[in-house]
């Protein structure tokens, strides 16, 4: 039987021999923490980690709890393949496990199935951006509460996903010259957006609600924000300065699992997301907004203005242009600035 160790270099763990059997929740832990620490050596992003290690406890579940270093193709495209056929999951669901079980094979085990070769991977739906007219995203933003509806904004307005929403901090604003930088974002490249002229002055209430809320959490002796990689070690101050609070807090202090420091997070993605589908339905919207959906208008409406691909490249932090593309159907709806056959016959110009 040969061994199939990491080359994870100095200070990492060397993974073990094919012997060793994933046969119990211990051992599967100890697995997943293996893989997590592959996860942040590749400084990939918290939500990425999540997404990684429950998919890959899927798979090994799905096996039986068996050693993933005694399987192999057969058994990965076995795995995607009821995901496909028995959950029936979309393409964009099944390459999200396909990549994360690849991660796995590739960082412990050194044994690559993806590649022109690979493991099959599922061919997403050629389908257009979903879209909301403007005066369905005014209704919808009118009807959020507070919190919700400067979220909506910066993604409606600027064009951020979700997640980079939520991780802004008051640092991050400049509202002099009504630029946002975005830290990390997809990719973990940080990128600068415009803030609309019609959220500048709602930004500015909350920054000073931030300020008054981070005053009494430190009166309390809390009021830590969360620090990206080692920068709690090399500024140890970093995390008590209101700069560093996020700009959306969470109503519950939390402890930072790494300093034991208690202080507030970001609101939770759900508490937005609820929020946008009650909205859209009390607007009486038919149709789906979400999110996504809003960054998509985003995209769509500044192509309709006139923006350049390239730049809207940019500012979506679109790592591929054929991304950026796929928003160019959008600039052309039906109905935006094109005139049907019908409506040039005769009898209808009278």
């Amino acid at each position: 039987m040969r061994n199939r160790r990491s080359e994870a270099g100095p200070g990492l763990e060397v993974v073990e021999a094919t012997s060793y059997l994933v046969g119990n929740r211990p051992a599967v832990a100890r697995l997943l923490e293996r893989v997590r620490t592959r996860i942040r050596v590749r400084n990939l992003s918290p939500r990425t980690e999540k997404t990684y290690l429950g998919w890959i406890e899927r798979y090994i579940g799905f096996h039986g709890r068996r050693d993933p270093a005694r399987m192999g193709r057969a058994e990965i495209e076995a795995f995607l393949g009821h995901l496909g056929a028995e959950l029936e999951l979309g393409a964009a669901s099944m390459n999200q496990a396909a990549s994360a079980v690849l991660f796995l094979y590739r960082e412990l085990y050194q044994e690559e199935y993806g590649g022109h070769d690979g493991v099959v991977r599922a061919k997403p739906a050629q389908s257009l951006p979903r879209y909301a007219t403007p005066g369905e995203v005014d209704a919808v933003i009118d009807h959020l509460p507070r919190v919700p509806r400067m979220a909506a904004m910066f993604m409606y307005g600027s064009g951020t996903r979700l997640a980079e929403t939520l991780a802004i901090r008051a640092k991050d604003l400049n509202l002099v010259n009504r630029e946002l930088t975005v830290r990390a974002g997809k990719g973990a490249k940080d990128r600068v957006v415009p803030i609309a002229r019609g959220a500048v002055e709602e930004i500015e209430r909350q920054l000073k609600a931030v300020a008054r809320l981070h005053t009494r959490d430190l009166e309390a002796g809390t009021g830590w924000a969360q620090l990206p990689g080692a920068l709690a070690r090399k500024d140890p101050g970093a995390g008590w300065e209101v700069a560093w609070q996020f700009l959306f807090p969470s109503q519950k202090l939390t402890a930072d699992p790494r300093t034991g420091r208690r202080g507030r997070r970001a609101v939770h993605h759900t508490t937005i997301q609820r929020a946008i589908k009650t909205a859209v339905r009390e607007a009486g919207i038919t149709k789906t907004v979400s999110a996504h959906v809003l960054r998509a208008c985003f995209a769509t409406e500044m192509l309709g203005s006139g923006c350049d691909l390239s730049m809207l490249q940019r500012l979506m932090g679109h790592e591929s242009l054929k991304t950026t593309e796929k928003y160019l159907h959008g600039g052309m709806r039906a109905g935006r600035n094109i005139e049907s056959p019908l409506d040039r016959l005769p009898s209808q110009r009278d």
